[in-house]
């Protein structure tokens, strides 16, 4: 078996799409499968004339509303945080920022890792709650040498960790994922359903030990969130 790639695996996650990727929300909203004229990513949309599907690498950073609100970190996490509370997540407090459970990493680098444990160089997961949302701060130094030129590249940042265990024991998947961060960003948030899209793609560990197809979601022409869903079994 060769190497695997991001780009194969997405062209084959891509064309069973209706089962990695279409889901109940799409469907109930009227949203459509098309393909960017620059990245040819698939990617999910309510504007029929759209083209671009809203990725960064093609479209400039703006402001998801044309008049920014000004809006402090505190404030948008208890926006988060309620609105996940009342659709049945419990609240935890954050992990350290030194990953002192994980042998093979340093520090905190995504809210999923709080929860992943190594024994004998198998992975096992341990989360005193599910489903369940967490503040994380995590720490990336890949970006470096932009920090301070592009005024969007940190070296850390809070990942508002939403994670499901062990479905269908527990938890839940791609569907109820989906209709919640749907609802978050169009009655929290107020972004317009025509300006969000969802982009068709793979999340993989470096070493591809664990990988699987995501939907990654962006609000267009504006800013793209860094919001990635992963569904990974």
């Amino acid at each position: 078996m060769g190497k695997l790639d991001k780009n194969e695996l997405r062209r084959d996650f891509s064309s069973k799409y209706k089962n990695y990727y279409q889901t109940e929300l799409f469907s109930k909203e009227g949203f459509i499968r098309k393909q960017c004229k620059e990245c040819k990513k698939n990617f999910w949309t309510l504007d029929s004339n759209r083209e671009l599907c809203g990725d960064s690498e093609h479209e400039p950073y703006t402001f998801i509303k044309d008049v920014p609100k000004d809006i402090s970190y505190v404030e948008f996490w208890n926006k988060f945080a309620d609105f996940f509370k009342k659709n049945g997540h419990a609240v935890i407090d954050r992990y350290p920022v030194v990953s002192r459970w994980r042998q093979d990493l340093y520090f905190t680098i995504a809210s999923i890792q709080d929860f992943q444990r190594i024994e004998n160089g198998m992975m096992s997961f341990e989360y005193g709650a599910n489903p369940l949302i967490v503040p994380q701060m995590c720490m990336r130094f890949n970006d470096v040498p932009n920090v301070g030129i592009t005024g969007r590249h940190l070296t850390s940042f809070m990942m508002t960790g939403q994670h499901a265990f062990n479905y269908p024991k527990e938890g839940y998947w791609r569907d109820r994922t989906i209709e919640l961060n749907y609802k978050f960003m169009t009655q929290v948030l107020g972004v317009k359903r025509e300006s969000l899209t969802y982009i068709e793609d793979v999340w993989a560990m470096g070493d591809f030990s664990e990988f699987g197809p995501c939907l990654e979601p962006s609000v267009t022409p504006n800013s793209k969130l860094l919001w990635r869903i992963r569904i990974v079994k």
